[in-house]
């Protein structure tokens, strides 16, 4: 669509529907009303993917971040930002808050089947990366799916086959449309709500590069390109500006450190950024200073307050709730059965099964009231053991690793590194979340109505959701900082 047809198009709106997106902001808002109000961003967003091309050679990306010359660059486009500039508020009395032709809901029912598909590894790398310690934990399974896939890309052999085999996947060409449209899915840069998901690819300028491969990763994946010396200061501070940029510089201290070794071939990266308002806020009036009963002791925590009509779950192991987030999906809080381990909520299959179909377990419309602690939540992982307890050992083995699609190398390739890091942050507005995947690849060697309440004053498990069900990040609170 020509930049002209699509103004065009967003002019023919019904002039009643924008007196009613005045209406809109001004009434108590319901859930119906509000994904017609997100009509008008979807479209928004399908035709920037349309108008934007897929590569633009540029030294800055869309934050500004500027990279040296030094390294050859190719940045991914992504769709443009919706109401660049505006508040929320401000957004919602726009006409393009309701311009469409397509919901959101219907932009997140296109992958609406995968969550269900992905369960087994949503569920094998949760139990891997929340630890079994007294430590608070956290991860996203999301990011680290996204990762192995672009790893899989650039396999062959039985090398890909276990790669595959851990995924899930029948074969890469399934994999790699999963990827696409779980991606766009949910990608979404608007006022109310910032899902961002990037990818990039850290090149050694000595080798030569399959072409057809970097094409494909750039554009199924959305994957940036950038060649320089790796182990050199300017690649070193571009690969920690990137990866800060695009986790909204949450993870820091886990990038301070960050750094390419002079042998590295390849070097994988993808990241989320994650921010979105509750339904319906906290309000920190009705916050109280309560103890939280954690794994290493009695601590004192700021406890939101509120009280809602919502589904109210019950299993032997668990009761919980979930919390809608506006314009995406949902947050699970799990608070185990007292005598129930809250690690063991980590290889529960109906913890997933809650967020895949709330029928599967005996919900039941209630009004519930709430107590649960600010807390901020980050953690880093070395994903090398978690390879191989997932069966993923040819990558680990220069004898055995094939890499063939990506380069042809007069030495023998292993990943020789891979770290994932994460943290979610909840307060009375929403939720925030960031979180990173690298891989590096180098030369070398080897329905009734009750009252009940629901307090998570002790160690309790959470499940955030995109808009499609697929899990975002997942993490236990054990204790209160």
């Amino acid at each position: 669509m020509k930049k002209e047809e699509l103004f065009e198009a967003l002019s023919d709106i019904d002039e009643k529907k924008i007196k009613d997106a005045r209406e809109y902001k001004r009434s108590k808002i319901t859930g119906m009303q509000r994904w017609i109000a997100l009509v008008a961003v979807a479209a928004v967003i399908l035709a920037t993917i349309s108008v934007i091309p897929l590569f633009s050679k540029r030294q800055t990306d869309p934050f500004g971040t500027a990279y040296p010359g030094s390294l050859k660059t190719v940045l991914a486009s992504y769709p443009a930002p919706i109401g660049a500039g505006m508040t929320s508020e401000e957004f919602s009395e726009t006409p393009d808050y309701w311009n469409s032709v397509i919901s959101l809901r219907d932009k997140y029912m296109t992958t609406a089947g995968y969550p269900g598909k992905m369960a087994p590894y949503y569920s094998a790398i949760t139990k891997q990366l929340l630890s079994e310690g007294d430590e608070n934990t956290v991860c996203s399974p999301l990011n680290t799916y996204i990762a192995f896939a672009m790893l899989a890309e650039v396999s062959e052999g039985n090398t890909r086959k276990q790669i595959l085999d851990m995924l899930g996947a029948e074969n890469i060409t399934d994999l790699r449309r999963e990827v696409k449209r779980i991606w766009e899915s949910n990608y979404v840069d608007a006022p109310y709500l910032k899902s961002l998901l990037a990818n990039s690819l850290w090149l050694n300028d000595k080798y030569k590069y399959n072409e057809k491969t970097l094409n494909t990763l750039a554009e199924n994946y959305y994957a940036s390109s950038f060649m320089g010396t790796p182990g050199t200061e300017d690649m070193n501070k571009a690969l920690r500006d990137w990866t800060n940029a695009n986790t909204g510089n949450l993870l820091t201290e886990y990038t301070e450190n960050m750094e390419l070794d002079p042998s590295t071939v390849l070097d994988i990266l993808s990241t989320i950024y994650f921010k979105a308002s509750w339904e319906d806020n906290f309000y920190k009036s009705a916050n109280t200073e309560e103890t939280f009963h954690g794994t290493r002791g009695d601590t004192t925590a700021t406890m939101m307050h509120k009280s809602t009509v919502t589904a109210f779950y019950e299993t032997e192991q668990f009761t919980a709730i979930g919390l809608d987030l506006f314009g995406s999906g949902t947050m699970y809080f799990y608070l185990p059965r007292e005598g129930v381990n809250v690690n063991e909520l980590a290889s529960s299959e109906e913890v997933f099964s809650l967020t895949r179909d709330k029928n599967l377990a005996e919900g039941s419309l209630s009004a519930v009231n709430i107590s649960l602690p600010k807390f901020r939540v980050s953690q880093q992982t070395d994903l090398i053991p978690v390879l191989e307890a997932l069966g993923i050992t040819d990558v680990l083995d220069p004898e055995l690793a094939d890499f063939t699609p990506i380069t042809e190398r007069p030495g023998e390739l292993y990943v020789n590194s891979a770290n994932h890091a994460a943290l979610v942050e909840v307060d009375e507005e929403g939720v925030t979340g960031a979180a990173y995947t690298e891989i590096a690849i180098t030369e070398g060697a080897m329905l009734t109505t009750r009252e009940v309440d629901f307090t998570l004053d002790r160690p309790f498990m959470f499940v955030v959701t995109g808009g499609d069900g697929a899990v975002l990040f997942t993490g236990m609170v054990k204790n209160i900082e």
